[in-house]
């Protein structure tokens, strides 16, 4: 890894009180980078900052709403106040959901949407002017494998990833040459509390069968039981990385300003599967959406039987 592209920079992180953002905040620190963190989650911050203290580096902690203009501009006011400069921006804050898509509301259409791509959009959007008047910096949006490869049952997140992904990818093209560079970050399922914040979209026959007989603590372990077996190694979703593992290999690539950043080497196989084989990618795809068919389903059924249904 190339150190000295992080020593005594700056970097702020959006969704950083849990998962790879705190990982994020965590592995920068040791490497001495001065960090601007913010959450929607005040509390959160306040915990990850109890665990940053030993560390002999400059950090500043902001409660941001990243689906809030105002939220983010004030975010880059205080960056530019606290620090001077900024040489990272990782747009990381993001939310999951799960289930058929005709069942999905507009409402959880448009959550997704605001916290996915317009939360990014204004981080962009807020310190790209800063990045250019100083000629350089870095531009990190992460994504998801979902946003490489299409996943049947989590269609709204899918369909906001992609959009992650193509941003990154016209951003890098409008602006390379101006000293910004830009990577986005694809992750296979990995050990998060990404689950904590998801929505299911469940079918309307299930209410209509159970009405209010469905309980929340019922839905919290559904939601508990489908992290652990979408994540879990083995389980035909690729996953099995702890965060710390795969945020060590995002923080060394981007030292090295790839483009596209995956923390398995299937990422790269299934961008060459798509242009190169497209009948053996459109199985995947087939094969892929039936197994998280089968996984949403058995998750409805531990749903209805924590209900005591």
């Amino acid at each position: 890894m190339k150190k000295k592209y992080y020593r005594n920079k700056t970097a702020v992180i959006t969704g950083a009180a849990s998962g790879i953002g705190k990982e994020f905040a965590i592995q920068l620190t040791n490497l001495k980078v001065n960090l601007i963190l913010s959450d929607i989650n005040l509390a959160g911050l306040k915990n990850i900052e109890s665990e940053l203290d030993s560390f002999d580096t400059k950090i500043i902690f902001v409660q941001c709403d990243v689906t809030k203009k105002e939220d983010v501009e004030n975010l880059a006011a205080i960056t530019l106040k606290e620090m001077n400069q900024v040489d990272f921006v990782f747009s990381n804050a993001g939310v999951y959901g799960i289930g058929p898509l005709e069942e999905f509301t507009h409402q959880q259409w448009e959550h997704m949407i605001n916290v996915n791509i317009w939360g990014m959009i204004y981080v962009v959007s807020a310190f790209l002017p800063i990045m250019l008047e100083q000629e350089g910096g870095h531009v990190i949006v992460t994504s998801s494998i979902a946003g490489s490869m299409g996943s049947g049952m989590v269609t709204p997140y899918s369909t906001t990833k992609f959009a992650n992904s193509g941003f990154c990818e016209a951003l890098y093209g409008e602006y390379k040459q101006k000293g910004l560079n830009v990577s986005v970050i694809c992750p296979f399922p990995i050990h998060t509390h990404l689950i904590k914040g998801a929505g299911f979209s469940f079918s309307s026959d299930l209410f209509e069968k159970y009405g209010n007989k469905i309980t929340k603590e019922a839905i919290e372990a559904g939601k508990k039981y489908y992290w652990e077996e979408f994540t879990k190694k083995g389980s035909g979703f690729l996953g099995g990385f702890n965060v710390e593992k795969s945020v060590k290999r995002f923080i060394k690539k981007i030292s090295k300003k790839k483009l596209y950043i995956f923390d398995r080497r299937y990422g790269r196989l299934i961008q060459y599967l798509r242009g190169f084989w497209p009948s053996l990618y459109k199985l995947l795809l087939k094969i892929s959406g039936k197994r998280h068919r089968k996984l949403v389903e058995a998750t409805y059924d531990k749903i209805i039987e924590k209900s005591g249904i």
